[in-house]
């Protein structure tokens, strides 16, 4: 029997042996329905308690607000929240209640009402804690509104809030998201001047805010001046100075920071090892990717979806169809279920190694397995076709896909109206280009050079022309490629003077 079945036990044995319950009593069988998501029960419940003979308390209506909060139920959370206003007394919200919905609708970005609770709470004479800016700080930081979040966190300090290492290591994570490394450090700096200590999470975000940044050298510095600090990186911190290197294509580098953490006692993850075996197939180091897996494996970590479609991409890339094609035998012999982006790599190699048939024929064991197929799998296809001359094929394609649900975009049209014209089917091309238009699809530079080399090529320069200033009209810049198209079109047309 569960907790949640021995708590209903419980309670029916106290109602039935005529003892009087209440509110306190009800809190861990609605944490537990909350917890399991049962808000319908839950609410159920809280209904039912004043029947029952305990009527619910502010803490009954707060568990039931953060319950609705978690699942994202945010509108009806703040409907029960304003019931516990109106009713008052002692339903009347507290500190708690209020941060909670205030982190609540900072989660949704929703910080004009975010700010209206936290006004409201001055109005009701609660005062803010070091919680409630903490929520409104990282809500800022989430919409880009860093000098907002900076004015917040100086508010806090002159109403004798001290902030905490959560409240500045939010602020510095807002700080690194959107490049603004020199502030993050400024803040670093200016915390430890203060008095604060700067934990594991406040460097690792740091770290990776450079990595991201491609600010390596500094990331490394910072590694070493948090080591000699006292501080010890975990494996988080390493992840992230791995994939910064290996982004940064310094391969040789990340695997000797791989050795160095292990022989600190950090043992690599999962995490850490996908990292690697993505940087060494980018780099086209195939073969140490696949020693890689078997080292990994070897260790004691299990490979995941993610690790398989870095090393079957990487074997696609370079020719590698069949050793492809065996790897994703061996993922599926081990259990690991292949998803939609395995799928689509692989049609993607077969279409581009001109193996279209093979790549149709994955194609339906995909959905004969119950995988669906989405747009990028029928781009590489119907890309596939056209590269090969199946136009009408592609087109069957195309209806195929619309059936099933899944809606083309402009890259899907791009291919079609690029296979078209080299084809010498401007005038389906054309075709093609309204109705892309007629469905909503906005065409691109893409769009428009296709068509305008296919008219140059097929002796339509005054059209080829024509679509040069509509694009222009619709406002999209021609590109070097584009008017190199159109020169090269006009020169063979014998039009040098335009």
């Amino acid at each position: 029997m569960d907790r949640l079945n021995l708590a209903f036990t419980f309670l029916g044995r106290l109602l039935k042996e005529g003892h009087r319950i209440d509110a306190i009593i009800f809190s861990p069988v609605l944490k537990c329905l909350c917890s399991g998501d049962r808000m319908r029960d839950a609410a159920l419940l809280l209904h039912k308690m004043p029947k029952l003979g305990a009527v619910p308390n502010g803490f009954s209506y707060s568990i039931l607000i953060n319950g609705l909060l978690s699942y994202g139920n945010t509108d009806l959370a703040l409907q029960l929240f304003f019931k516990m206003v109106k009713i008052g007394g002692e339903w009347e919200p507290n500190m708690v209640t209020y941060t909670t919905i205030i982190n609540g609708l900072c989660k949704e970005s929703d910080l004009t009402k975010a700010f209206g609770l936290y006004q409201q709470m001055y109005s009701m004479g609660i005062i803010p804690d070091i919680v409630t800016y903490t929520s409104l700080i990282n809500g800022l930081c989430k919409v880009g509104a860093l000098d907002r979040a900076e004015k917040l966190l100086l508010t806090m300090v002159y109403e004798d809030l001290k902030p905490n290492v959560v409240t500045y290591s939010t602020l510095i994570n807002g700080l690194c998201k959107h490049g603004e490394i020199e502030r993050a450090m400024v803040l670093l700096h200016s915390m430890k001047s203060k008095g604060h200590e700067p934990n594991v999470v406040t460097y690792n975000i740091l770290i990776d805010g450079m990595c991201k940044n491609a600010k390596i050298e500094r990331a490394m510095e910072l590694l070493h001046s948090m080591k000699s600090e006292g501080h010890e990186p975990n494996v988080v911190t390493y992840n992230s100075l791995i994939d910064g290197l290996c982004k940064h294509g310094d391969i040789e580098k990340a695997m000797v920071l791989l050795h160095t953490m292990k022989s600190e006692g950090h043992m690599p993850n999962v995490v850490t090892c996908n990292i690697l075996i993505y940087g060494l197939c980018k780099n086209g180091e195939i073969e140490r990717a696949m020693e890689l897996l078997h080292s990994m494996k070897s260790e004691g970590h299990k490979p995941d979806v993610v690790t398989y479609n870095s090393l079957i991409d990487g074997l696609c890339k370079h020719g590698d169809i069949e050793k492809a094609m065996v790897l994703l035998h061996t993922m599926k012999s081990e259990g690991h279920e292949p998803d939609v982006v395995t799928y689509s790599i692989l049609i993607d190699g077969l279409c581009k190694n001109a193996k279209i048939e093979r790549a149709m024929e994955l194609l339906h064991s995909m959905k004969s397995e119950g995988h669906e197929p989405d747009v990028v799998t029928y781009n590489s296809l119907i890309d596939g076709l056209c590269k090969h001359g199946d136009i009408e094929k592609a087109m069957v394609l195309l209806h195929t896909m619309k059936s099933e649900g899944q809606m083309p975009n402009v890259v899907t049209c791009n291919i079609l109206i690029d296979g078209l014209c080299k084809n010498g089917e401007i005038e389906r091309a054309m075709e093609l280009l309204h109705r892309m238009k007629s469905e909503g699809h906005k065409p691109d530079v893409v769009t428009y050079s296709s068509l305008i080399d296919g008219l140059c090529k097929h002796g339509g320069i005054e059209r080829a022309m024509i679509l040069l200033h509509t694009m222009k009209s619709e406002g999209h810049e021609p590109n070097v490629v584009t008017y190199n198209i159109l020169i090269d079109g006009l020169c063979k047309n014998a039009k040098i003077e335009r």
